[in-house]
């Protein structure tokens, strides 16, 4: 619910001058999201702690009318370490809108995605620039090492900063058996399930 919930307060007087400020990141982690995850577990019927697919909470949001279905821009997925499926996601947090769609770039909008990778789910927001440039950030919820054990934004200033930021954290989430069914192995489609480089991410942007 995160990423849905982060793209509706930049919109909002919540936010600094470039984004997001860390109070309402905080807010989002710590009281907005945990009723709604717990609310779609409750429908589905899991328990307390279940893993949550995005596009059940996707489902969720939009029944609830949290959030607008004309503000989804699409999902894609695959082999996190192919530059083909990963440049699906990466065009349409740049110019809001699917590749195979011939949709007028909105390139000024803010856009938020959930990346759903490793069984976990980290955020990511575009936020545009008045000289037309755009920072993007991502927001993982996971305490972590480098931030004294709290949530973690890390922030790029261009595109090629972000492309290599999405290929290290992935990297970075690969066990060493893992590295080695890569290594061992080519990606197909029809195995995805069973390989550790598959993700699948969902696009919001805010409505024009």
């Amino acid at each position: 619910a995160k990423p849905e919930l982060l793209l509706q307060h930049t919109s909002s007087t919540t936010t600094s001058k470039y984004g997001l400020g860390n109070v309402a990141i905080n807010e989002i982690i710590d009281k907005r999201a945990p009723p709604i995850l717990n609310a779609v577990r409750s429908k589905l019927g899991l328990s307390k702690h279940a893993l949550i697919i995005p596009s059940d909470v996707h489902d969720y949001l939009v029944d609830e009318h949290i959030l607008p279905q004309d503000k989804f821009v699409g999902a894609c997925g695959g082999d996190i370490l192919a530059q083909g499926h990963l440049n699906e996601l990466v065009e349409m947090m740049v110019n809001g809108h699917e590749v195979s769609k011939k949709n007028k770039s909105v390139r000024k909008l803010k856009v938020g995605a959930a990346l759903f990778f490793r069984e976990h789910v980290v955020s990511i927001i575009k936020i545009p620039l008045a000289n037309g440039a755009c920072y993007f950030d991502l927001i993982d919820s996971l305490p972590s090492s480098r931030v004294g054990g709290m949530a973690s934004r890390t922030r790029c200033k261009d595109r090629a900063s972000f492309e290599t930021l999405l290929r290290w954290y992935a990297s970075s989430k690969f066990s060493d058996s893992q590295c080695e069914f890569i290594d061992a192995n080519k990606w197909d489609d029809g195995m995805c399930d069973f390989d550790p480089r598959v993700f699948q991410s969902f696009v919001w942007t805010e409505t024009q």
